[in-house]
């Protein structure tokens, strides 16, 4: 029982925390971002003036209703633009490729693009139209 108070005590203290954070755990420190695409549906990031627009889908990921001796890949082509600038059109992979032929991050005027995820997953003899995937993309600004 004499344990119990000082044990209550540390649990609260860690609950409540410090109040000394920098920044709120849902704020991206600055330059950091993540944005989903769409299909017609382009991505602003106003804070870096930059704009992203999914342009095309490359998915050979292995089935969730399959067994596959490869895991496959997954990539997207997307126009990046920043004001003022002309706009480049560059492929992102989903990370862990295995094929260094396999597009993976990819850079523009001083970001990093990485693909972190794309939905829907594919379904054997099911083609996913354009419109329906949403690609979750991570953009850095070089340090």
């Amino acid at each position: 029982m004499r344990f119990l108070a000082p044990a209550l005590a540390c649990v609260l203290i860690a609950a409540c925390g410090g109040g000394d954070s920098a920044a709120p755990p849902n704020e991206p420190a600055r330059g950091s971002y993540t944005v989903t695409l769409r299909s017609g549906e382009p991505a602003v990031i106003s804070q870096e003036a930059l704009t992203l627009q999914l342009t095309e889908v490359t998915d050979t990921r292995c089935p969730i209703d399959a067994v596959c001796i490869w895991a496959g890949h997954a990539s997207m082509a997307l126009t990046v633009t920043q004001a003022g600038q002309a706009p480049a059109n560059l492929l992102v992979g989903l990370p862990v490729p295995v094929d260094p032929k396999l597009p993976g991050e990819a850079t523009y005027r001083g970001y990093r693009l990485s693909l972190q995820g794309l939905d829907p997953a594919p379904r054997a003899a099911v083609t996913v139209p354009l419109e329906q995937y949403r690609a979750v993309v991570r953009v850095e600004r070089a340090q």
